[in-house]
């Protein structure tokens, strides 16, 4: 259970510290327009929108972990893990869950793409730090 937890816990605190505070940081520096932490609510379920995203981070966390072999006795992929979630995070956002909500791709995809991408990245080094926190010291399966 812990392979399925931790990853999942991992992955929701690193979407709440790393990606929206990212897209914090480049809104503050005038870089982007969306402000991070966005409040608006999210349809059907009514919540914000910041925890839908941090929810669907969860569940890539627990397959970030199991694709990259993420365990307390092999190094770190710290490359591996920022293009998982620039990559990986970045295309299910505007290709799969976008669509579903009736948000299609076009126009200048360039700078969502972009931010995507660097927001994402943050995300998987900040799955990494807190998964490999969460299993410091912990004895291997």
């Amino acid at each position: 259970m812990q392979k399925v937890i931790l990853p999942f816990v991992a992955g929701f605190l690193a979407a709440l510290f790393f990606r929206e505070a990212t897209i914090a940081l480049l809104h503050a520096a005038g870089v982007v327009d969306p402000a991070g932490y966005s409040t608006v609510p999210f349809l059907p379920l009514g919540i914000p929108e910041f925890i839908v995203n941090a929810l669907w981070s969860a569940v890539f966390g627990i397959l970030m972990a199991w694709l990259l072999r993420v365990s307390p006795e092999r190094t770190a992929p710290w490359v591996g893990a920022l293009v998982f979630g620039g990559i990986v995070l970045t295309a299910a956002g505007v290709f799969v869950v976008d669509p579903l909500r009736g948000i299609w791709p076009s126009g200048n995809m360039l700078p969502r793409l972009a931010l995507g991408f660097a927001s994402n990245a943050m995300w998987g080094w900040g799955a990494l730090v807190f998964l490999r926190a969460f299993t410091a010291g912990s004895d291997a399966d």
